[in-house]
């Protein structure tokens, strides 16, 4: 029995990937941390429920989700022994690309809905 049990630990171990971030522009879901497609769905499913998207929009802002998470990962992970006021800067800049892709996505009467509710709610809240 304790031979089963550590050979069966051994494989698990082996078996086992570190969740890492995913390579740039891959917007597939199985690339990603558990943690991250979780949040990225939350993300998805709160902005939905306030600005209603279509199908397409749907996936496209989740893969926008996935992607943005990720470079917040990375970019707290690389800075995080720099300077906070750099490293509010590069996550400021990373806002904006965010903001500007997901201008991109949204038609113009979701955008207006989106940019009314962006000054009422914050992260913690979705």
């Amino acid at each position: 029995m304790y031979k089963f049990f550590a050979t069966f630990c051994l494989v698990a171990g082996l078996g086992a990937q570190p969740a890492a971030a995913a390579p740039a522009g891959t917007d597939d879901p199985a690339a990603y941390s558990a943690a991250t497609v979780a949040r990225a769905n939350g993300l998805t499913r709160a902005l939905a429920g306030r600005v209603p998207l279509d199908e397409a929009q749907y996936i496209r802002v989740r893969a926008l989700h996935l992607r943005m998470l990720a470079e917040r990962q990375a970019l707290a992970i690389s800075l995080s022994g720099a300077d906070p006021a750099a490293r509010d800067q590069a996550l400021a800049a990373a806002q904006q690309r965010y903001e500007a892709a997901l201008a991109g996505l949204l038609r113009p009467a979701q955008l207006v809905a989106y940019q009314g509710l962006r000054s009422s709610f914050t992260a913690h809240r979705l």
